[in-house]
């Protein structure tokens, strides 16, 4: 995960204070679990989930465990201390990330008992959407697929958070941020963000020297009777386009990297969120997470009431394609086979229902889960329209959530998993956190570069950002 999150100190405080009582005086064995800062429910200082899930495996197995979290800043830190020599069990590494470690031999396959779903501990099988089920088993990597080395954890998309305006004094128009070209639009003169990375910023690039191409293979989709099969094609087309790395291509997407930084306020990692937010800048191109955060951030206190000032920010998803990308749970080849058991229990923990709606309202990311205890004290919680609501709208999230849709080409639909929402939440933080299906149809993950790609792109971000 490339994201950085920020929330409450007192939850940071909390994980600090059993991160140190838990090295004094404490021989229990230990499990070494390595994630993202704040990317876990920190809860109160007596009951972050991590103690939490210390008591819980006790109570199951009759064994105690004692749970040393670490954190890293960013994807490239982690691999980085394991290729240094640190040893971790679990860890939660993003997509390309994954695929980089199990290509290079550093992780083991989930054990076949993580996928019994007959054993009511197992919650993640017994709860997972079926669309990120599919995802991680239509996906591979050498030959594998996503589901044999790693269980969702969080997942979304990037995108264009933006602040409209008024009627009075509008700011940006829908139509510019549902194109790459924004970013070389005149009209957002330095008033627009890219992310200060490669991975991120080479996709923009790759997006804007392919549109022609993205827009056919749209058009031939839209065209199409939409099958399980037609969607594949277009999703493999859409993949293969995006996760070009000849030589000739970065030439190109260099060209367009290097004419769009002029338009920039700034490359950023983390200051795009206040940026936006004070008005510094109207476009910030942005994980999903972190812009339901920004959203957030822009209309409510920390008490969870509506600002005097507020500002009502909107997130704009491309309309040719977008980055998919997920974190997953995987366990390392220095997991010892005492501790397979207590790494795929705390997946499982996390995985139970309540705990995913703890941890999605605590960091404010997707949850790979989609039961219907989620569905109903998340989605539903959060995101249904009043009843006097006249602008309410229908929305459908048959695909994440029912488990009999889409299986083939059969789409039957459960109404239970339709319902309204408030119209601007089409455009806002229900829209960021879950898409619409035909959205999420133009979204593919990135490939992990191999080594002669990652040195050209490396070389080639060198020369962006110096210039």
């Amino acid at each position: 995960m490339k994201k950085v999150i920020a929330i409450a100190l007192a939850g940071a405080v909390g994980l600090a204070g059993l991160a140190l009582t838990n090295f004094i005086g404490d021989n229990r064995p230990v499990l070494k679990v390595a994630n993202w800062a704040e990317y876990i429910d920190g809860g109160d200082e007596d009951s972050p989930l991590i103690a939490e899930f210390e008591e819980w495996y006790e109570a199951q197995t009759g064994k105690k465990i004692r749970v040393e979290y670490c954190i890293a800043d960013d994807n490239e830190t982690l691999y980085n201390m394991i290729k240094m020599g640190d040893h971790f069990d679990l860890i939660c590494p993003s997509e390309y990330m994954l695929m980089k470690l199990i290509a290079e031999d550093r992780l083991q396959p989930l054990p076949d008992t993580f996928y019994d779903a007959s054993n009511p501990l197992n919650y993640y099988i017994n709860n997972v959407s079926p669309w990120i089920l599919n995802t991680f088993r239509s996906n591979e990597i050498l030959g594998s697929p996503w589901s044999e080395y790693a269980a969702g954890y969080m997942w979304g998309t990037t995108g264009f958070v933006y602040n409209p305006g008024t009627e009075e004094k509008p700011l940006v128009k829908a139509e510019d941020v549902a194109t790459w070209s924004v970013f070389t639009n005149a009209d957002y003169y330095k008033k627009i963000t890219a992310k200060n990375n490669i991975r991120d910023t080479y996709f923009t690039g790759l997006a804007m020297h392919y549109d022609s191409e993205l827009r056919t293979e749209q058009e031939k989709y839209e065209n199409s009777a939409k099958t399980a099969n037609d969607l594949k094609a277009y999703q493999t087309a859409l993949s293969t386009l995006m996760n070009d790395t000849k030589a000739a291509t970065m030439d190109s997407v260099k060209e367009k990297l290097m004419a769009m930084t002029d338009n920039l306020y700034g490359f950023e990692t983390d200051e795009g969120k206040s940026n936006v937010i004070s008005g510094k800048i109207t476009v910030n191109y942005q994980w999903s997470g972190d812009a339901v955060y920004i959203m957030d951030e822009a209309q409510y206190d920390e008490d969870g009431n509506e600002l005097e000032n507020p500002v009502y920010l909107h997130y704009s998803i491309p309309e040719t394609v977008s980055n998919l990308w997920f974190d997953g749970w995987a366990i390392t080849k220095d997991c010892k086979d005492e501790n397979i058991q207590a790494a795929t229990m705390f997946i499982n923990f996390l995985s139970r229902p309540d705990n995913v709606v703890r941890n999605m309202n605590y960091i404010g990311y997707t949850s790979c889960v989609g039961s219907d205890t989620v569905f109903e004290e998340f989605v539903l919680a959060n995101y249904s329209a009043e009843e006097d609501d006249e602008t309410a709208k229908e929305y459908d999230l048959n695909y994440y959530f029912n488990s009999a849709y889409n299986q083939g080409d059969d789409t039957t639909k459960d109404p239970k998993y339709i319902f309204y929402a408030p119209e601007d939440q089409f455009t806002r933080q229900l829209f960021a956190q879950y898409p619409d299906e035909n959205t999420l149809a133009r979204c593919v993950a990135m490939q992990y570069f191999d080594y002669d790609a990652n040195s050209r792109a490396n070389s080639m971000w060198s020369d962006i950002t110096f210039f």
